[in-house]
This record gives structure tokens, sequence and C-alpha cells, in this order.
């Protein structure tokens, strides 16, 4: 009777206004909506952002089980979009391919060897203490390496040992001023640690490019304010943009003095495509200056983030097929492509993925939500509430501890090698003995009821048949 009267006289919530108490029910429901149609109403092929079976590829992966599936594909032929690879009448016996790349161009004095599957950057405070560990356990056991986040570089990437990439942002965590600049100094100190193999300024990220971040006050307790720099139990902010550089030649000279005070480190940056001829015109810059990136990592629009503006996760940005594309063919363009390497992020899960970047142009490929699903994750899209059920994203000491760093360390590290086992099995049906037979032409798209086209026709020049005004 008590909430019934509450709900009658209140005047926030319409239902619960004319239905009292019961409009509760209705209410309940909406905040659980999406439990209730990812473990009751949607089939295999209809969740989002990733469906059942991108998941059940990476827990059986993860769990080392049977990793087969019976009864023919679930997913049809005969759709708009649908993709396939083609496979050779004469598959190659055997592999001669270590999956690894190189990253560190002419100006890079200690070049790293990578993986070409790695975590992508998921920082400490929008990840759990548990899963940092985890993965960072993972990493070493699987050997790839683990990217820090934009959330500074703290013991849990240094636990097990794994090869990091350290990556700050606009926010210049773990290596700030007081009043949040960038600091050398403190850069210096992280960068000349033995476990960071390469530095990655991140310039913008795929779910919300050039809107900026923020970390909520309940979520920086005080172990996360000493990473970062900043004063515990505040919001704390990552501006849209960078303080230390605001033009592509101060870009280029910021880079310059980060390889210096790394000791000659492999150099990136990382961001999502948005006004092409932007991006043109800083890859032309490296090429009048003769100064560059070891490396670019891009994110594509479909990208995760723990939390995003509304408008940049839906509509901001260039999709991550169409960024690798372009970004490949315009460092080409400017006789780059042997000197920068590139790196792919967005909606990374199976071989074929992978297979699809590298065919476009990429070296290597970022994963951060199949890493996320060989931890336990269930998509529960709670992550930036701090109630995220498996302990991943929060910082509630008994969820936290609800997720085992021992048992999932190996299953991070299962999903990768089950992967790049299937990689292997992939280039093989293609009668592939390494990756320097992958082509575009192996991939085909169905781009209408009876018309397919691969992407060697529909990707054929990088520009999508469109000609790029270049700006002064």
């Amino acid at each position: 009777m008590l909430l019934g009267t509450k709900d009658y006289f209140q005047k926030s919530n319409n239902i619960r206004r004319t239905y009292p108490l019961l409009g509760r029910i209705t209410n309940l429901l909406e905040k659980q909506r999406h439990v209730v149609q990812e473990t009751v109403l949607l089939n295999r092929t209809e969740g989002k952002p990733f469906n059942w079976i991108q998941k059940e590829i990476v827990y059986k992966r993860a769990e080392d089980v049977v990793k087969n599936q019976p009864f023919g594909t679930q997913i049809p032929y005969d759709e708009v979009g649908r993709e396939w690879f083609t496979h050779s009448t004469y598959p190659a016996k055997e592999i001669k391919d270590d999956f690894r790349v190189t990253i560190g161009s002419s100006k890079c004095s200690k070049p790293y060897s990578a993986s070409i599957l790695n975590l992508a950057g998921m920082s400490y405070g929008s990840i759990s203490k548990n899963a940092t560990l985890a993965f960072n356990g993972g990493a070493k056991i699987a050997g790839f390496a683990q990217n820090t986040g934009e959330g500074g570089f703290t013991p849990y990437h240094q636990e097990y040992g794994a090869d990091v990439i350290f990556q700050f942002g606009t926010g210049y965590f773990g290596c700030r001023t007081e009043d949040g600049n960038f600091d050398r100094k403190k850069f210096a100190e992280i960068a000349s640690n033995e476990a960071v193999k390469m530095i990655e300024i991140k310039v913008s990220q795929g779910a919300k490019p050039g809107f900026g971040a923020i970390l909520p006050a309940k979520k920086n307790t005080e172990e996360i304010a000493k990473y970062r720099d900043v004063e515990k139990g505040t919001e704390i902010l990552s501006p849209p943009h960078h303080a230390a550089f605001g033009t592509d030649s101060e870009m280029v000279a910021f880079i310059h003095e980060l390889r210096k005070l790394s000791g000659g480190k492999p150099i990136g940056i990382k961001m999502c495509i948005g006004q092409q001829d932007e991006f043109e015109r800083m890859v032309r810059t490296f090429a009048e200056k003769q100064n560059y990136p070891d490396f670019v990592a891009i994110d594509g629009a479909e990208g995760g983030s723990g939390a995003a503006h509304m408008e940049s996760l839906h509509w901001a940005g260039l999709p991550i097929i169409e960024a690798i594309d372009f970004t490949h063919s315009i460092l080409k363009k400017y006789k780059l492509r042997d000197e920068i390497k590139l790196m792919a992020a967005g909606k990374i899960i199976s071989a074929f993925d992978i297979y699809r970047m590298l065919a476009l142009g990429a070296d290597a490929c970022y994963s951060a939500r199949g890493m996320m699903f060989a931890l336990g994750c269930v998509q529960s899209l709670k992550c930036n509430l701090d109630t995220c059920p498996t302990g991943i994203t929060t910082m509630v000491p008994s969820r936290v501890a609800s997720l085992v760093v021992e048992d999932k360390k190996t299953k991070v590290a299962n999903y990768h090698k089950n992967t790049m086992e299937a990689f292997k099995e992939l280039l093989k049906s293609m009668g592939l003995e390494s990756r320097k037979g992958i082509d575009k032409k192996f991939i085909v798209r169905r781009i209408n009821e009876n018309g397919t086209k691969t992407y060697q026709e529909l990707y054929s020049n990088g520009l999508n048949g469109r000609k790029i005004k270049s700006n002064g």
C-alpha cells in the first residue's frame, strides 16, 4: 500500500502513476530487457552487438573443448551483406609462417615482433584488477601483447611478465602534470620499463571519435587515482583534443620526442578515421618531413567502449573495413606503407575476421570484446554502470572476486592459441602456406539477391572509386 501510494503521487513516471505498484513490473522488464532477450528470446544469429554464434566461437576456444558445430550453418547465404571465403581444390599441406610481424620503421632502433592478434586497449579502471591480471597472464602464456588502454601503467600490467603496449590519450594518465598536461619525466620512466615494448598515442576511439570520455567518480578509487595521477573520488575527464599537439607538424615533432624519451621503441597512433582529407593531409606531412609513427592502429566505428556519447556511439566514424582499405591506400600513395605498420580493431572475433583485415592491408589485429568473452563476458551491457555481473568492468570487490585469475588467464591464452590454429587451417584450405598469399579476391560478398562481388572488385583502389581532394 505504501509503494502504491508513493507511485500514485510521484510525477516522474507516467506508467507507475497510472498503474500504481503494477507499473513497477513494466519498469523491471524494461531494465532487464536485454538480459531476457539474450537468454530467452533471441535465436543464434540475432544478438547485438555480437550474436550467439560469435560468442560461442570464443567460449568454446577459451574452454579448449569441442570446437566444431553440427548440422550446417545458421547464417543465411542469400542475405545481402553475407560474406564468405573461397577455398582451393588443393589445400596446402603445411603452414610456413610464425604469424608475427616486426613493428618498427627505419626511425626506430628497438623494433618489436608482435603477434598478428593482440589485446586491444582496456584500461585499469574501465576493467577490474582481476580482469587486467587475467589478460596479462593470458598474454604471457600465448605470446601476444597487452595494450594498457589510456588508464595508466599499473603493477597488474607487469604481474606475469607479458609484453605491454603503453597507451596514453588526451588525459595523459600515468604521465601527466598536476594541471593535466604531458609529463616527459613520468613518461620516460614508464617507457623505459622492460615490459613496455611499444607506445601508442590515442588520438580517437572508434566508439566515440572526437568526443573524449568520462570515468565516473564512483569508479575512481584511491588506487585508480594513484595510477592516473588524479584526485580520488572525482569524475575524470579525457578531453576530445590533445594538449601536446594540435597540428600535423606538431604531432610529428611529438612522435619524434617520444621516440627519444623511450629509447627508440616503436611509437604509434590510434585513431578512428573521420574526415578523410584530414588523414591524407597528415600522411602527406609524414612524407614531407620524413618523420612518422612506426605504426597506425585504426579503430573502426563499430568498436566498443565501456561508455560513450550516444551520438558518437551510433553515428560517428568510418567502419573498419572501409577504414583499413582507405588507410592502406593512403600510406601506399605516399610511399610509407613499408615504413608504417597498420593494425586493425573493430569486432575482431574469428580467424575469418583476421583474414579480412589482412586482405585489406592490415599487418596485425587488436581484439577487445573477443578477449572479454574469453574472460566470461555475457554481453549484459552494464559496463558503464559498475554493476557488471562477471566482475570484468566493475570495481565492486564482491563482483571482481567472481573472476578467478588463475582460471581466466588460461582461457584467454586458449582463445588466442585456438584462433591462431583456426587461422592456419583457414589458410591451408585456401591453398596458402603463409600470409604472403592472402588476397582480397578470395573474399566474396553478396551485394543483392542475384549478385556477388569479391573484395578485389569492391575495394580495388582503396578509395571506393572516390578521388580525394588534397588540401595544402
